[in-house]
């Protein structure tokens, strides 16, 4: 179990990592997360939304990179759910056959995204 600072350190150690440093604040995003140290502390957010949601308690703390991972197939698993209840309705509804294989290339896609997070 890694502690918050240990945490920030490998952040800011990843190199494919951007640093966005302000006189008030240092963070770093990383693969949709964005990890920030302040005067007030170190909490991590999720860029998934334009608001960015905290996720400092919810992230696994074994490991910044293990941490990163846990999100991103909790993601897109998420994600994928989320296609496939378009998808059904899409087979229920009009069935539209762009927005049908739109759909079906959008789940291709996370799907390939899903296996590279878990190899």
């Amino acid at each position: 179990m890694s502690t918050l600072e240990e945490i920030w350190t490998q952040a800011r150690s990843k190199h494919t990592g951007v640093h966005l440093d302000t006189d008030d604040y240092e963070s770093v995003i990383y693969r949709g997360i964005k990890i920030v140290n302040s005067e007030k502390g170190i909490r991590i957010y999720s860029t998934e939304t334009e608001f960015y949601k905290d996720i400092t308690k919810r992230f696994v703390k074994d490991s910044f990179d293990i941490g990163v991972k846990e999100y991103l197939k909790k993601k897109y698993l998420r994600k994928l759910e989320n296609i496939e209840k378009s998808i059904q309705i899409e087979m229920n509804g009009s069935k539209n056959h762009k927005k049908f294989s739109y759909l079906k290339a959008m789940r291709e896609n996370i799907i390939n995204k899903y296996n590279e997070v878990n190899t």
